[in-house]
């Protein structure tokens, strides 16, 4: 596996190493992540990506008020799975 650009529909890009995917943790993050345990979220993470990649993602979806909502993370973190898998990124 390689490090791979991921860019999400809202313009965030980021490289992930692919190895992340083959990583049992990873996979028990998502399920608990799936079945709405969402505290698995920081552990996926930092899993994912480094500190600073996950900052700038904070930052991205970061909303006037300072918030980070939920959805729009989300749907960040949905996008850059699915350019993981080789889907449209």
């Amino acid at each position: 596996m390689a490090i791979k650009h991921v860019k999400t529909r809202t313009g965030f890009e980021c490289d992930i190493d692919e190895i992340v995917l083959d990583d049992m943790e990873v996979l028990d993050y998502l399920a608990a992540i799936d079945g709405q345990d969402l505290t698995k979220y920081p552990l996926l993470l930092n899993k994912l990506m480094k500190p600073e990649v996950k900052k700038a993602l904070y930052d991205h979806v970061r909303t006037e008020d300072g918030r980070v909502p939920y959805g729009t993370f989300d749907a960040e973190i949905t996008d850059i799975f699915n350019g993981l898998k080789g889907g449209k990124n």
